[in-house]
């Protein structure tokens, strides 16, 4: 009979708890085996025998800011670009939503250094929206409208210092004291074949005194919250009801200034960053 000279032999028990040991860590390390480590690495641990493999993601982007910042005005805007910017940043205005993004993560140029056009995160942007001013609003929110006399002669009493031409006085007197009435002419007679008579007549507003009413009044306010003012051209309307006289205002094409104004904040910024500007929408 041989002999039993190795410490299997000898102690088969032992052996056998130690195997059962081994295999029980063995599976417990195959069951979990990877271990993250800094900036996105992972490795997988095996036990001996095995290879251990570095299984990181290698498309994975490198670590990066995430950030998503709303401003109040374009000097703030400009203040973090040129914080955070870099060869891949620029500027992109979004006229229909009065945005405009400083998208700093953009994607690289081809004359970039590195001659790489791989795609970027693309998560890091501040973005300034937009905002009437006080002025703005105000003026904005009775547009369009026929006020009553002594409530239109209010609001220009509150508001008269935005007023440049005319003097804010003869527009605050012509509220006041505009007088006016509404009669009705007949200027014709035509007998159509069928034998009736068509009356042709026309409308006209009358004032009373010597007050001369301007057609049209211009203000110098700030568009945007934040920006300097512009002027802005109204025309004067007024109407007399029977329920009294009736003033107000329309607009002379002020989405025009609105959008050079929009434009002069955009290639402002893009002047004070150094980035180009973009007209358009992000996708």
């Amino acid at each position: 009979m041989p002999k039993k000279n190795d410490e299997t032999a000898s102690y088969p028990a032992e052996a056998e708890a130690k195997a059962a040991f081994d295999a029980t860590l063995t599976a417990a390390r195959l069951a979990d085996p990877v271990i993250p480590g800094e900036h996105g690495v992972r490795h997988c641990i095996l036990p001996e025998g095995y290879t251990a493999h570095d299984i990181s993601d290698r498309y994975a982007l490198p670590p990066r800011i995430q950030q998503r910042v709303q401003v109040d005005d374009a000097d703030s805007l400009t203040t973090y670009a040129n914080r955070f910017s870099d060869e891949r940043s620029l500027i992109v205005a979004d006229l229909d939503k009065l945005q405009i993004h400083a998208e700093l993560d953009w994607h690289r140029h081809n004359q970039s250094s590195e001659g790489s056009l791989d795609a970027q995160a693309t998560k890091h942007t501040a973005t300034l929206q937009l905002r009437n001013s006080e002025e703005f609003a105000r003026w904005s929110e009775i547009e369009g409208k026929l006020l009553d006399q002594m409530a239109f002669a209010e609001f220009l009493d509150e508001n008269s210092s935005d007023i440049v031409d005319p003097d804010p006085a003869v527009m605050l007197e012509v509220a006041r004291d505009l007088e006016a009435t509404q009669g009705v002419s007949f200027k014709a007679s035509t007998r159509l074949q069928t034998g009736e008579r068509s009356l042709r007549y026309e409308t006209e507003t009358h004032t009373k005194g010597d007050l001369v009413v301007p057609q049209r009044f211009t203000l110098s306010i700030p568009l945007f919250f934040g920006e300097e003012p512009s002027e802005i051209v109204a025309s004067f309307r007024f109407r007399p009801n029977p329920d009294g006289l009736k003033l107000g205002f329309v607009w002379r094409r002020v989405e025009c200034v609105r959008q050079a104004k929009f434009r002069d904040i955009a290639f402002r910024v893009s002047e004070h960053t150094g980035l180009p500007v973009v007209q358009g929408r992000r996708a």
